[in-house]
């Protein structure tokens, strides 16, 4: 809890539900509970009741020491909340410490997958606890990338505003020419309103332009043409 806050920590985490893009809480002292543990899906009840959205449960194991942090093949309790939608659940687990930013194997964080499941309201509540808006996988995908390849146009919105890079680049091709490729005229136009740079070539010399020309896209040919691409 922020010092000389005077409110409970459950309290300030809710109120970073209205007010999304608050910074999380910082804690002076680390209970035994919050430190990092690696163990097996199946031998971690908290996981379960986290999936479950079992928040009396997740209550009574975290008041019982279960590890807020342990992380399995399937992620952490607060992976298994957010990708099971579980809003009150990852809400309480924030607010008790739990990590934000806390990665599969391949790298693949909570944010992650709320940005790609188009959860705003998980978006919003993880980046108030602190998660990186920027983080990457080990194939190069970010949280923007993964709100814009599924079409999540308000979370895309909340994303960039938070301070998600516009001008990201994975498997050869930026963010542009993915949305491009994908024929999601609302996204482009969002991205470069946002700074997506136009003119980005990738390795083969291809551009947005020359992507949205393959596809015989007219509208964003032009959309691309109004913004400034090279002819």
């Amino acid at each position: 809890m922020a010092k000389g806050s005077g409110l409970p920590r459950h309290l300030l985490f809710a109120s970073a539900l209205t007010f999304p893009l608050l910074a999380g809480c910082a804690f002076n002292d680390q209970p035994a509970n919050l430190t990092q543990e690696t163990a097996t899906e199946s031998a971690t009840p908290m996981i379960q009741a986290a999936a479950d959205g079992d928040l009396a449960e997740v209550q009574r194991l975290t008041g019982s020491g279960a590890s807020l942090n342990t992380l399995t093949e399937a992620g952490s309790p607060l992976m298994a909340a957010v990708a099971s939608g579980q809003d009150q659940v990852a809400l309480y687990l924030l607010s008790e410490g739990a990590a934000p930013d806390l990665a599969t194997g391949s790298g693949e964080t909570p944010l992650m997958v709320a940005a790609g499941q188009g959860s705003r309201r998980l978006v919003q509540l993880l980046l108030s606890a602190g998660a990186d808006v920027n983080a990457k996988d080990v194939n190069g995908y970010t949280p923007v990338i993964r709100a814009a390849e599924a079409g999540n146009l308000s979370v895309v919105k909340v994303l960039l505003a938070a301070g998600a890079n516009v001008n990201v680049s994975q498997g050869g091709e930026s963010l542009l020419m993915k949305i491009v490729n994908s024929g999601d005229m609302l996204t482009a136009e969002m991205l470069l309103a946002a700074g997506a740079d136009v003119n980005y070539d990738n390795e083969d010399g291809r551009s947005a332009l020359d992507v949205a020309r393959a596809n015989n896209n007219r509208d964003l040919e032009m959309l691309l043409i109004q913004a400034g691409a090279a002819l």
